[in-house]
């Protein structure tokens, strides 16, 4: 696979998991504390707190994981870029 398509794929997937994680968390931060969203059988469009959490919790590991893996193949232009920056100041 090129590395081009590589590139292309770990954007995409980092979008993605970026997009979901977003939205979980801003489910878990209006959602009610406590035993109270279960009580009430809280949810936010249509996922329970429960649900929240755990997609919350693999889909930020999942972009963890996706972070360094984008680190790794894009090393060369990480790297020339902090030298450019380091050169200019």
């Amino acid at each position: 696979m090129k590395t081009i398509k590589i590139r292309a794929l770990l954007s995409l997937l980092l979008l993605v998991t970026f997009i979901v994680s977003l939205f979980t968390g801003l489910g878990l931060y209006f959602s009610p504390s406590g035993k109270t969203a279960k009580q009430t059988e809280w949810n936010f469009f249509g996922f329970e707190k429960r649900q929240l959490e755990n997609l919350h919790a693999v889909f930020g590991f999942a972009m963890s994981v996706l972070i360094v893996i984008h680190l790794i193949v894009n090393y060369k232009l990480f790297f020339s870029e902090i030298r450019a920056l380091v050169k200019k100041q």
